[in-house]
C-alpha cells in the first residue's frame, strides 16, 4: 500500500517564537509500516513546502493526518480535501483521539486512530488492503450505518517492540534547532505519566501507567543519532524522564561509558530531584544541561486546583540544588487558575522572577487552557467562549473566568513576560531582539492554545 502521512503546519504562538522538531509520532508509524513492506511518504509542513490544495491524493491508497488541538482546523481542511478525492483518510494525534464523533459524523475523515497509533494504524492498513472497510481493531474508530463504532484502545506494553522512528523519511537538514550551541534533535525513552494533572492530556493520551524502553534500546538509538546523524545535543521528550531515578542514573552512566559526548535536556518534576543526588550527579556528568520543570504557580491553592501534588516552596530548593551541578532550569508557569486574581498572578510573576535570579534561565508562562481529553475540559466545557481551536494555544483565555476577561488575562500574560525578560540579567542573556519577538507575535483573528518544552529552546543555545 502507498501511504502519505502529513504533519500539518503549526502556526501557533509558541511555534513562531521558537523551535520545531521532527514529528516522531508519524516517524514511528512510518517505521512500523515500512517494516511491514508498505511504501510510505512523510510530509512535515513545518519543515517543507507542501501545498495540499493542489496535491493529487489519488496517488495514495491511504492518507494519514496527525493533529493536536491548535492545528486541528488546518488538519481538518487537509483531511476533507483528501477524502473528497476518494482516498481513505485516517486522523490521529491528541485532538482526534478525544474528538472522534465530530470528526466521523462531520465527514472530516473515514477513520480515527486513538492514542498510540503504530500498531492500530498498521492493522487498519492491512485490513483496507484486504478489502475490509470496517475492521474490528482496538484503537480504531469509524462510522458504520450512521453509528460511530469504536473499540477502546490499549497501550504498547513492550516499547522495545516498536522500531526506531523513520528519521530517513524526514528532511533532517531542515531542522536547525540548537541546544547548548550544538545541533539538536529529539527522542523518547518512555511513555505515560502517573500524575494526571487536571490541565494535561498526557496521562489520557499515553496512559497513567509509565512504560519504559530498555536502557540498551535507548542507548542504541542515541548512538545512531550521534554516530550516523552527527547530533551533539538531544532533547528527551519523555513526559517524565526522571520518574525512575535508578533508570535515569543508568542511562546517564551508559552515555558516559559509550563516550557519546552530548549535551541533553529533559522533562522532570521538582519532587523527583531532591533526595536523589546520585541521579542528578550522574545526569550532570553525562551532559545534562537543562531540565524543564512545571512549577505552575506560586499559590498552593492553584496547585491544589491543578491536582499537581506539590507545594510551591519546593521550587527555590530545587533550582539551588540543580545549580550546584550546573544544570539549568526551564521554569514553566500557568496563569489563570480559577482561583487566580491579579494579586495572585503578581505573586507568581514575582516568584518566577526570583527563580530566574537564582538560576532559571528560561521562564515560560501559559494561560490555563482546557484541552480536549483533560479533566479540565470536561469541567469547563459549559463555560467555553469559543471553539476556534486556533486559540487553544496557551496564550488566550478561552473560557468564562470568574475573575478575568480574555483581554484582562492577556494583558497579565504579556506583563508577566515583560517583567521577566526586561531585567538586565535576562536582556543580557537573551537580548532585546528576543524580547521584542515575544511581544510581536500576533494571534489569530477571533476571540477579544510530555505544555511545551520546545517553546523557548532555541534561545538556550545563547
Amino acid at each position: 500500500m502507498k501511504i502519505l502521512l502529513i504533519n500539518p503546519k503549526d502556526e501557533g504562538y509558541y511555534y513562531r517564537l521558537g523551535a520545531f522538531f521532527p514529528p516522531l509520532g508519524l516517524a514511528y508509524i512510518s517505521s512500523v509500516l515500512k517494516e511491514a513492506g508498505h511504501d510510505v511518504k512523510i510530509v512535515d509542513m513545518n519543515a517543507e513546502r507542501f501545498d495540499y490544495k493542489v496535491v493529487n491524493f489519488k496517488e495514495y491508497d491511504v492518507v494519514g493526518v496527525s493533529s493536536d488541538t491548535v492545528r486541528f482546523p488546518l488538519a481538518s481542511r487537509i483531511a476533507k480535501l483528501a477524502r473528497s478525492q476518494g482516498v481513505p483518510v485516517v486522523m490521529g494525534g491528541t485532538h482526534p483521539t478525544f474528538d472522534i464523533h465530530n470528526i466521523l459524523k462531520g465527514g472530516i475523515a473515514d477513520y480515527v486512530v486513538l492514542g498510540e497509533g503504530e500498531f492500530p494504524f498498521l492493522k487498519l492498513v492491512e485490513s483496507l488492503k484486504s478489502g475490509e472497510r470496517f475492521p474490528d481493531i482496538e484503537g480504531v474508530a469509524y462510522l458504520k450505518d450512521g453509528v460511530v463504532k469504536v473499540k477502546p484502545h490499549g497501550f504498547v506494553k513492550d516499547l522495545d517492540s516498536i522500531p526506531f522512528p523513520d528519521r530517513d523519511g524526514l528532511p533532517l537538514d531542515r531542522y536547525v534547532i540548537k541546544f547548548d550551541g550544538k545541533r539538536a534533535t529529539s527522542m523518547i525513552t518512555s511513555r505515560g505519566c502517573p500524575f494526571d494533572c487536571e490541565f494535561c492530556s498526557a496521562s489520557q493520551f499515553m496512559g497513567r501507567i509509565w512504560r519504559k524502553r530498555s536502557v540498551e534500546s535507548s542507548i542504541e538509538e542515541l548512538k545512531i543519532l550521534v554516530e550516523k546523524y552527527g547530533y551533539k545535543s538531544i532533547v528527551f521528550f519523555d513526559d517524565n524522564f526522571t520518574l525512575d531515578s535508578k533508570r535515569a542514573t543508568e542511562i546517564s552512566e551508559q552515555i558516559l561509558k559509550n563516550d557519546l559526548k552530548i549535551s541533553w535536556w529533559a522533562f522532570s518534576r521538582a519532587d523527583e530531584l531532591l533526595g536523589h543526588e546520585d541521579m542528578v550527579e550522574a545526569m550532570a556528568k553525562s551532559g545534562c544541561k537543562m531540565l524543564f520543570i512545571g512549577f505552575e504557580s506560586a499559590n498552593d491553592k492553584a496547585l491544589e486546583e491543578f491536582k499537581k501534588k506539590l507545594k510551591s516552596d519546593i521550587a527555590f530548593e530545587v533550582v539551588r540544588f540543580l545549580k550546584r551541578y550546573k544544570i539549568d532550569v526551564f521554569a514553566s508557569f500557568i496563569l489563570g487558575a480559577l482561583s487566580d486574581t491579579k494579586d495572585s498572578i503578581k505573586k507568581t510573576v514575582k516568584f518566577a522572577k526570583k527563580l530566574s535570579s537564582l538560576g532559571a534561565s528560561i521562564v515560560q508562562f501559559s494561560i490555563l487552557t482546557p484541552y480536549p481529553g483533560t479533566r479540565l475540559f470536561m469541567k469547563l466545557k459549559p463555560l467555553l467562549l469559543t471553539k476556534d481551536w486556533r486559540l487553544f494555544d496557551g496564550t488566550h483565555l478561552v473560557f468564562k473566568h470568574p475573575n478575568f476577561t480574555p483581554e484582562e488575562l492577556r494583558r497579565e500574560f504579556v506583563k508577566a513576560y515583560f517583567k521577566i525578560y526586561t531585567t538586565p540579567k535576562m536582556l543580557f542573556r537573551r537580548g532585546l531582539p528576543y524580547f521584542w519577538r515575544l511581544l510581536r507575535v500576533k494571534s489569530p483573528r477571533s476571540l477579544s492554545e510530555k505544555t511545551s518544552g520546545r517553546v523557548l529552546l532555541e534561545s538556550s543555545s545563547a
